[in-house]
């Protein structure tokens, strides 16, 4: 079932719809690599099995960079 979320695209959040139940199929779904750090509704994640929800906002930081990846 999709569902909505927000997810750190240049300056800001967007929304997205996606299919992802987990971290680990969203990692596939939007293709953000391994080496990413994940927040999660400000929350830093490493578990792949955690849960996405409607509405959760998410953002993938990699190398020590600033901003997002998507």
């Amino acid at each position: 079932m999709a569902k909505t979320i927000k997810v750190l695209s240049g300056g800001g959040f967007v929304e997205q719809s996606v299919t992802s139940d987990t971290l680990g199929n969203l990692r596939t779904e939007l293709g953000i690599g391994e080496g990413a750090v994940v927040s999660i509704n400000s929350m830093n994640i490493t578990d792949n099995n955690h849960a996405i929800s409607e509405g959760d906002v998410i953002a993938a930081v990699q190398n020590d960079k600033t901003g997002g990846l998507l």
